[in-house]
């Protein structure tokens, strides 16, 4: 159970059943469809953040810094866009630790699930990237793209002291004048882009496959963190050797990760 964690009495989704809980799957139903984004402010209360900082902590100081540019982009579309931010994987957490306890928490699974309408649904088994943390310090950022899905779920941990703001354009991936909107993007005059604002212990469903999304550099300690959960529709699923060594330096875990009972959502 995560209720040391998870503030319960706000966010009652141990239960899928109750009505609060329904409640909360609608709005999320609704926000995803017209704003393609639901945030749950407080989703950790203050204990439950608290006792994550310690943990991000260490990970963020064993992390692997990843620079360089990626083509982000459809083809023919914009520039490469850069990335520099540091990361750490499912592997570097204790089997109790709070991040790792969080996402192995078959009601949440159940609760994305559910607002998603993906039934059933699994975590995502890669025992290296299903759960990271990404910590984007000084003149780190995420340059500009598409997720290879929908339905992104993450934690904000802690927000930048300036800067590193989460920026989007929602639902154009399939508009026939995206290479238009890219280039007016690009060329800094763009009045599409909006900006999502979220305090320290906010859960975030994002529809990042359809929307062009970056976090801008950010300008001023202290460093922006988040935990990023990866679910499927398939169990069994992770990720390739590419995005491993990409974000992590390393094909295999450092560590043998436990395997875990994966309840579909």
């Amino acid at each position: 159970m995560v209720g040391d964690l998870v503030d319960l009495d706000r966010y009652p989704i141990a239960d899928i059943t109750c009505p609060e809980a329904l409640a909360i799957v609608r709005e999320g139903r609704q926000r995803l469809a017209t704003d393609g984004v639901f945030t749950m402010p407080g989703f950790l209360h203050p204990a439950g953040l608290a006792a994550m900082e310690e943990e991000i902590d260490r990970l963020c100081r064993d992390g692997f810094r990843r620079l360089d540019h990626r083509n982000a982009f459809p083809t023919g579309m914009g520039e490469k866009t850069r990335v520099s931010l540091v990361c750490a994987g499912l592997d570097q957490m204790p089997c109790e630790s709070p991040s790792q306890r969080l996402f192995m928490w078959d009601a949440l699974t159940r609760f994305v699930s559910e607002v998603l309408e993906r039934r059933p649904y699994y975590r995502n088994a890669d025992a290296i990237a299903s759960c990271m943390v990404s910590e984007y310090a000084c003149g780190d950022e995420l340059g500009w793209h598409f997720d290879t899905n929908d339905g992104a779920v993450t934690l904000m941990l802690r927000k930048a002291g300036s800067g590193g703001a989460f920026e989007y354009i929602p639902d154009i991936r399939h508009r026939p004048d995206l290479a238009s909107i890219i280039d007016d993007l690009t060329a800094g005059r763009s009045s599409r882009v909006r900006e999502l604002d979220v305090m320290a212990g906010t859960l975030t469903i994002f529809n990042g496959g359809r929307a062009l999304h970056r976090v801008a550099p950010v300008l001023r300690a202290p460093s922006r963190r988040m935990l990023t959960l990866s679910y499927e529709t398939e169990p069994g699923q992770g990720f390739s050797d590419e995005i491993h060594m990409r974000y992590f330096g390393r094909r295999q875990p450092l560590t043998p990760v436990p395997s875990r009972r994966n309840a579909a959502g």
